[in-house]
């Protein structure tokens, strides 16, 4: 699952109906098949709905019109010219609509903002789940971040065997060219290098690790920042680590 298959940004606009009509299309044969899109939805339609309830309500009197004619046929032609007529009360509560409008989508904006960053979280999850429970005896060991990324987030997962594994991180940003991610596994305060990787645009990355004995002999491991190609011992901060618990 992608960012880019949801219509979330396109969500705000949507409920207040001011999408075109190619983008009202497109959102809702999106919401037919997405329950993610659809519940969200859900809610800011839920809000735009409640928006009409907070202009006050204005009726005018029975005798308005009237009132309105003798002025007019009383009045003088220069005066006619010259004087603005009155404002009707639907006017006047034109500004009152267009603030509260204003409001609303800017609400509807933090939570939408919000609510990505909860995906993201929610579809980091998902691509590792399927390793996590995957039959065969795969466990997935979370790794915890260090000051040098505290947004981080990652695991290392490791086949019952221990022979095969693989590292999956997210919150890392893409390194310059001259860079890149290198994971050690330490055993008895020694560090070997167990992969090299990088993220893409959205910080999200992951590889095979390759050990020279099975993961299960290591105790510990950790990412840093290396030259790319990787360098025999760790150079750069570490921005993930942690015990590596044999399943």
């Amino acid at each position: 699952m992608s960012d880019d298959m949801h219509v979330l940004d396109l969500l705000p606009a949507y409920a207040l109906g001011s999408l075109d009509a190619d983008e009202a299309s497109r959102v809702e044969k999106h919401l037919l098949s997405c329950w993610i899109c659809r519940n969200e939805s859900n809610a800011f339609q839920a809000v735009a709905e409640q928006l009409s309830f907070t202009a006050p309500v204005a009726v005018p009197s029975l005798d308005l019109k009237d009132r309105l004619m003798q002025r007019v046929q009383t009045a003088r032609p220069e005066q006619h010219i010259l004087q603005t007529p009155p404002r009707s009360w639907l006017e006047r509560l034109l500004p009152v609509w267009g603030l509260a409008s204003f409001g609303l989508i800017l609400v509807l904006g933090l939570l939408n903002l919000s609510l990505w960053q909860r995906l993201n979280q929610l579809e980091f999850i998902h691509r590792t789940a399927a390793l996590v429970t995957a039959p065969g005896g795969m466990r997935a060991i979370p790794l915890n971040a260090t000051d040098q990324a505290p947004g981080a987030m990652g695991f290392v997962v490791v086949g019952a065997d221990g022979r095969s594994g693989a590292v999956v991180v997210d919150g890392l940003p893409p390194l310059d060219e001259s860079l890149e991610y290198q994971l050690w596994l330490i055993r008895d305060g020694q560090r070997t290098s167990g992969a090299l990787f990088s993220t893409d645009e959205k910080n999200y990355g992951g590889t095979r690790i390759r050990a020279p004995r099975s993961l299960l002999e290591y105790s510990a491991v950790g990412i840093t920042i290396e030259p790319a190609g990787g360098s025999p011992q760790p150079t750069g901060v570490q921005v993930l680590g942690g015990p590596l618990f044999n399943p």
